[in-house]
């Protein structure tokens, strides 16, 4: 078994939340799904709160694009790690293309907490809050 450092975790974290933007931008809520643990919970600001599977993909399936979109997520810090589980912020900022092209849509943040079961990391809790 290889030794966990923080940067296999770090390596980790942003494995799922890169794979998280690029899954949303592209509406594919199953895949959305699969990186949340069964019980894990999707908290989004003023749009709900969607524990286990079930919901999540019910939640996730209202925001499907309608327009290609895109979700540019930096400055991602890991705030606590272990072995086994592991915290995060990201700042994210989230575009639109319409007529006039691309725009900014709406900025915010993301919240993480991610645990590791059999060497592959997913998200147990990700509560997303906007900037006025």
């Amino acid at each position: 078994m290889s030794t966990i450092t923080e940067e296999s975790v770090a390596a980790g974290v942003q494995a799922a939340i890169a794979a998280y933007a690029h899954a949303l931008d592209a509406g594919r809520t199953d895949d959305i799904v699969e990186l949340f643990w069964p019980d894990g919970v999707a908290e989004i600001a003023g749009m709900g709160i969607f524990e286990g599977h079930d919901a999540i993909r019910e939640g996730y399936a209202a925001f499907v694009p309608t327009q290609p979109q895109l979700h540019v997520v930096a400055n991602t810090v890991l705030t606590s790690w272990a072995a086994y589980e592991a915290t995060a912020i990201s700042n994210l900022a989230f575009f639109q293309r319409g007529e006039a092209g691309w725009a900014v849509q709406l900025v915010g943040r993301y919240d993480d907490t991610l645990h590791r079961r059999k060497n592959v990391w997913k998200f147990q809790r990700r509560m997303t809050t906007f900037l006025p």
